[in-house]
């Protein structure tokens, strides 16, 4: 039979808020600081999950990325072919020091 219990109280949103803020600017591990602010590990995660705070040091979940698939590619405005199969498409806005550069590393043919 128990004799104890243990109840702890519940914080108010603000309270949680000044938890969360104090964790973000904490050098402790996710465990030290819990065990420091006196929650469970857990909470703190659901905490932070329903927070707009953001773990120190962790980027966040999503990053925009431009979609390059949408773009139709411009036809290329030269197309280089050697014998033995290899080809070079040039296509517009290319850089003439960059082509140089590159048809220079090509095998003599």
């Amino acid at each position: 039979m128990r004799t104890s219990l243990s109840v702890r109280e519940h914080l108010t949103p603000v309270q949680r808020q000044k938890v969360l803020e104090a964790w973000q600017s904490s050098p402790l591990t996710d465990k030290e600081f819990a065990v420091q602010a006196g929650v469970g590990v857990s909470t703190l995660h659901a905490w932070r999950r329903r927070s707009a705070v953001r773990p120190p040091g962790r980027p966040a979940t999503f990053v925009a990325v431009p979609n390059l698939l949408a773009a139709v590619p411009a036809a290329p405005v030269y197309r280089l072919h050697w014998p033995g199969g290899l080809s070079l498409e040039v296509r517009s806005g290319f850089a003439p020091a960059e082509l140089a550069a590159l048809l220079r590393l090509l095998p003599a043919l």
